[in-house]
């Protein structure tokens, strides 16, 4: 619940008439100590003083217990008046004897009151406290010592001992007057306050409830948006797999110009596959060969040597080895590649046309800058091209061509051994020394899958250029 400057001043108002009126039960105490101390030769307060004393007290004490258990605000009013008066009225009835010697004791229902934090209310009490302060003297004047023994009179007496009274009293009256006045502006000015945090709290919270409501309705066009993104990437996955298959199929189309296109380009995409994973398991280029990036590695080699449909196919399926004039036109091969697949539509995102690209431009590129076409060396040349290079070499070395026949995996480790750090990157050269053992396997599984899978390719070669039959038998031993 707010605390408002009227709800605080009127819960203060009934916790302090609770604790004056405690204050009032607890100095019946003192009229009874009288009545003892008397009884016991310690002290004389006479017995008719102190009885009246604590009948006074527990009258006025036990009215202010019932009017504090209401809960309307009128008799709580009443009872913080008659509690501070009947303090006062203690205080009085203790000093007008003269048995006990009362002075700065009058101002105690003064500073009682500042309690309320009312200023108004505590120079009231002030007041009636030095009126009664001044009555209380004059009828103790009568009893004191000095007078009863003739020296001096009741109104000397009192004429010289009132500006003391009046001293005392402007002392008190300053006190609890300053008191007052700052705790009331001090606790109205927080209260105040309070009231303004909390007319800030209720509108924050009414934003809050404006922002749940505005975050549960876009909690709800969020799932309806990835509802839709799923919808959209399980279509870009079929799309990028029929993409994928398209890529496939042109290349098996190649088997019809190439005579070991088709097997050359499978056989380098599964050892760009392998020299990627090694690559990465040994720490290099960790952070550029993710899945993704392997994946697209291997089938973009599928299509490194596209250019070759540019080269005349007899050139192309020559047995033998080249001229030097027909292996300048050879060499133009990864050019006319790079220009050919400039009409490739864009695949993932256009982002397999950049890779594709850069391997059919430089997968003839060599570490020490001495390859072709354009003799660039070291990181200047793309990785991927880096890591086609060494797949394209390792796939003519372990298996037959028109112009050669195969040599064994421990002759084509050697090559490796030789052209490190020259033909080839030195990490990549020995990521794919290490992988001899799996080359074997790999290589022997790819020539079973093909002596069934291109069997009606290999036969159409055979029926119309049997020329090539001999080569192409070698090809799926």
């Amino acid at each position: 619940m707010p605390i408002t400057e009227d709800s605080f001043f009127t819960e203060n108002i009934v916790k302090i008439n609770k604790r004056i009126n405690f204050i009032l039960f607890c100095a019946d105490i003192v009229p009874i100590s009288f009545i003892l101390l008397t009884k016991l030769g310690v002290w004389y307060v006479p017995t008719n003083y102190a009885i009246s004393i604590f009948i006074y007290n527990t009258i006025i004490s036990t009215i202010c217990f019932f009017l504090n258990r209401s809960q309307k605000k009128l008799p709580q009013h009443i009872s913080m008046y008659l509690g501070l008066i009947a303090v006062s009225g203690f205080v009085f009835l203790l000093g007008m004897k003269g048995v006990i010697v009362v002075t700065v004791s009058f101002a105690f229902a003064s500073f009682l009151s500042c309690l309320y934090y009312n200023r108004r209310l505590t120079n009231v009490i002030t007041i009636v406290n030095f009126v009664l302060i001044i009555v209380a003297y004059k009828l103790r004047a009568p009893g004191v010592t000095l007078v009863v023994s003739g020296i001096k009179t009741a109104n000397r007496w009192f004429i010289e001992n009132v500006p003391g009274v009046i001293v005392e009293f402007v002392f008190v009256y300053l006190s609890s007057d300053s008191l007052a006045r700052r705790t009331s502006a001090t606790l109205r000015r927080l209260t105040s306050l309070n009231a303004d945090m909390n007319g800030a709290y209720r509108r924050l919270n009414e934003k809050n409830v404006e922002q749940f409501n505005l975050n549960k309705e876009l909690q709800e066009k969020n799932d309806y948006i990835e509802k839709l993104n799923a919808e959209l990437n399980s279509r870009n996955a079929n799309l990028s797999e029929n993409q994928y298959k398209i890529i496939e199929f042109v290349v098996s189309c190649l088997g019809n110009y190439d005579i070991f296109g088709v097997t050359h380009n499978y056989h380098t995409g599964r050892f760009v596959q392998e020299i990627c994973k090694k690559l990465r398991a040994d720490g290099h280029y960790a952070d550029e060969l993710t899945d993704e990036i392997i994946n697209r590695f291997m089938l973009a080699a599928l299509l490194h040597d596209v250019g070759k449909l540019r080269v005349p196919k007899k050139i192309v399926n020559k047995i033998g080895k080249y001229t030097e004039e027909e292996y300048e036109i050879m060499k133009t091969h990864p050019m006319e590649g790079r220009k050919i697949l400039e009409s490739l539509p864009p695949v993932d995102d256009g982002k397999f046309n950049v890779t594709v690209k850069e391997m059919a431009l430089y997968h003839h590129e060599r570490w020490d800058g001495s390859g072709y076409p354009y003799g660039v060396a070291g990181e200047t040349i793309p990785l991927c091209a880096r890591i086609m290079a060494a797949a394209d070499v390792l796939d003519a070395l372990i298996n037959p061509r028109l112009y050669k026949e195969p040599v064994s995996i421990d002759e084509a480790m050697k090559v490796f051994k030789d052209e490190s750090g020259k033909m080839f990157e030195p990490c990549i050269a020995e990521a794919v020394i290490s992988l001899k053992d799996e080359l074997i396997v790999i290589n022997r599984d790819l020539k079973t899958y093909e002596a069934t899978k291109l069997a009606d390719n290999l036969a159409w070669w055979q029926k119309y250029y049997p020329e090539f039959k001999e080569a192409l038998g070698k090809t799926i031993k």
